[in-house]
C-alpha cells in the first residue's frame, strides 16, 4: 500500500504544468498520494472474501469494472482537491483533472494490474526488467503438490466440475502462498509447483507456507463436501538447490526454471506414495526451513534412491510430533 501510494505521489506531480512552483507541485504530489491511497485500499478490500465474485469474473467484465471504479477515485479525488485550492486559481490548475485524463490513467494502471495477476507478480517484473534475459542460476526452494485422489474425483464428479473444483482450490491457496513469499510457478493439472528463491529470508517460510494452506483448504472443507463431494488434500514433496532461470519463447514469452532440483523435488513427492506419508523434505529442504515450525518434527528416512536418479538422498518425513 505504502509502495502505491509513493509511486502515485510521484505519477501526481506530472498533472502540474508549472513544476516552478512548490505550492503546485505539492499539490500535484498530494493528488496523486490520495489517489494511490483509495487505489491500495481498493486492492487490499478486493482480496477479500467477499469479493471473490470480482476476482472469478470473466477478465473483459473484471477490466471494465476496475477501471470505472479507477475513473471514478481519479477523478473524484481530482475534483475534491480542485474544490479545496479553489482560492489559489493556479494552485487549483495545478490539480485539475479532467474525465479524459482519469480514464487513460485508470485503464492505463488496470491494464498493468490484469498483465502482473495473468503472468504473476516477479515473472511480471522480472519480464519487464529483463532480469532473466540471459539465463543466470539461482538456489531455490522447490515445492511439489500433488492432490489426493484427483483421478477418483475426476470420474465421479466430470471432468467440468473437476476443473471448477481445481480452479476454486488453487484460487483460496493463492493469498497464502503470496503472503508467504513463494511464487506459483506452474500449474500442471492436479499438481501445483510453488518456488522460493532462497537468497531471501522468506525462503524459511516453505513449510509454514504448506501448513497454512492445509489449514485454510481444512477449515472451508465443509464447502468443497457440499460442493464438490471431497475435501482437498495435498502429499508435498519439498527439496533446495540450483535451478538455471530465464526467458524463453517468442509469442508466448515466459520464465522456465530448469535444472536437477525441479525434477528431484518432483521425484520426492512421488517418495510419499512409497513411503505412505503427506510430506517429505530432503536434507537441503529441511535446513532451509529450519527451525520447524511449533508442533512439528523431522523424522528420518535414509538415504533412499529416487525413480531416475543415480545417487541415494537423505529424506526426512515431517510430521506432527
Amino acid at each position: 500500500m505504502a509502495s502505491v501510494t509513493v509511486v502515485s505521489a510521484l505519477i501526481g506531480t506530472s498533472f502540474t504544468s508549472d513544476l516552478t512552483r512548490p505550492l503546485a507541485v505539492l499539490a500535484s504530489a498530494a493528488t496523486g498520494g490520495m489517489i494511490g491511497c483509495l487505489i491500495a485500499l481498493f486492492e487490499i478490500a478486493a482480496r477479500a472474501s467477499v469479493a471473490a465474485p470480482l476476482r472469478r469474473a470473466p477478465f473483459w467484465l473484471a477490466f471494465l469494472i476496475r477501471a470505472g471504479l479507477y475513473t471514478s477515485i481519479i477523478f473524484g479525488v481530482g475534483r475534491f482537491m480542485r474544490y479545496a485550492t479553489h482560492d489559489e486559481e493556479k494552485l487549483a490548475a495545478a490539480v485539475d483533472i479532467d474525465i479524459v485524463s482519469a480514464l487513460l490513467v485508470a485503464v492505463a494502471f488496470n491494464f498493468a494490474f490484469a498483465l502482473r495477476r495473468l503472468i504473476g507478480p516477479r515473472p511480471f517484473f522480472a519480464l519487464l526488467t529483463g532480469r532473466y534475459h540471459r539465463p543466470r542460476r539461482e538456489d531455490h526452494v522447490v515445492l511439489f503438490l500433488d492432490l489426493l485422489g484427483s483421478t477418483t474425483l475426476a470420474e465421479r464428479i466430470g471432468d467440468a466440475a473437476f476443473l471448477s473444483f481445481l480452479d476454486r482450490v488453487y484460487s483460496d491457496m493463492s493469498d497464502t502462498i503470496l503472503e508467504a513469499g513463494g511464487e506459483i510457478y506452474r500449474y500442471v493439472g492436479d499438481e501445483i509447483i510453488i518456488t522460493w528463491r532462497l537468497d531471501e529470508p522468506q525462503s524459511a517460510k516453505a513449510l509454514t507456507c504448506l501448513i497454512e494452506i492445509r489449514r485454510l483448504l481444512a477449515a472451508r472443507g465443509d464447502h468443497y463436501r457440499k460442493t464438490y463431494g471431497a475435501e482437498p488434500r495435498f502429499r508435498a514433496g519439498m527439496h533446495a538447490g540450483p535451478l538455471m532461470v530465464g526467458e524463453i519463447g517468442d509469442m508466448k514469452r515466459e520464465i522456465i526454471l530448469l535444472g536437477d532440483t525441479m525434477n528431484t523435488a518432483a521425484r520426492i513427492e512421488d517418495a510419499c506414495r512409497t513411503f505412505g506419508r503427506l510430506t517429505i523434505l530432503s536434507a537441503s529442504a529441511l535446513a532451509a526451513v529450519s527451525p520447524l515450525p511449533p508442533g512439528l518434527a523431522a523424522e528420518p528416512l535414509g538415504e533412499i534412491p529416487l525413480r531416475g536418479k543415480t545417487a541415494a538422498l537423505e529424506l526426512y518425513a515431517v510430521e506432527a510430533g
